[in-house]
């Protein structure tokens, strides 16, 4: 249909061959998409993602929603979208405006809405890290499908440590370096594995 879709790392996307005329165009996603949505008044575009849905016109939003995360987040670029259980009835949608994030938080099963940058949220898409008051075992998760390795970290304590950082384009070694500049971290890398301790 025009659409254009954009995977990261550790992500599918479902849909079908050919969307049927005068229906929703529906599609699955399992991890992280960038979406530009080709605009139809007629054809509501509707990303399905476990207990939420997000309907969609035609704009412009990344939808983070990889299983073992604790949030469902989506967040908008231009346009408008809407968010519902799959259980709600329409007037339960919360709506977003450009700039904002809906997060679904699975366990509640609330959709909370933040003012946030969304350049921090699509800069996977360039091949930058960027984490954001994460906890040191988020961000393993996240370089984890990033570079598509195994991480075991021995450190509880450090595992609970929230940081902020950047990394444009670089191997993983340089990415563990920092976070041991700063804490003294002992880690070995084998093969596909990485174990700090």
């Amino acid at each position: 249909d025009g659409t254009l879709v954009h995977l990261n790392s550790g992500s599918s996307l479902r849909y079908p061959v050919n969307f049927l005329s005068g229906g929703p165009r529906q599609v699955f996603l399992s991890g992280e998409a960038y979406f530009d949505v080709a605009k139809s008044e007629s054809d509501p575009f509707i990303v399905n993602i476990d207990e939420l849905d997000v309907k969609v016109l035609g704009t412009q939003f990344n939808v983070s929603a990889y299983g073992e995360d604790e949030f469902i987040d989506v967040v908008l670029v231009e346009g408008a979208v809407g968010l519902r259980k799959k259980d709600q009835l329409q007037a339960d949608v919360v709506k977003l405006s450009p700039g904002q994030k809906g997060s679904y938080k699975q366990v509640s099963e609330s959709i909370i809405v933040n003012e946030v940058d969304t350049s921090l949220y699509i800069s996977w898409m360039q091949g930058h890290l960027v984490f954001r008051d994460l906890t040191f075992n988020n961000i393993l998760k996240k370089l984890e499908r990033h570079y598509n390795v195994e991480i075991i970290n021995f450190n509880e304590v450090l595992g609970n440590e929230v940081f902020n950082a950047r990394f444009d384009s670089v191997a993983i070694e340089e990415v563990l370096g920092y976070f041991n500049d700063i804490h003294s971290i002992d880690f070995r890398i084998e093969e596909n594995k990485v174990i700090i301790k």
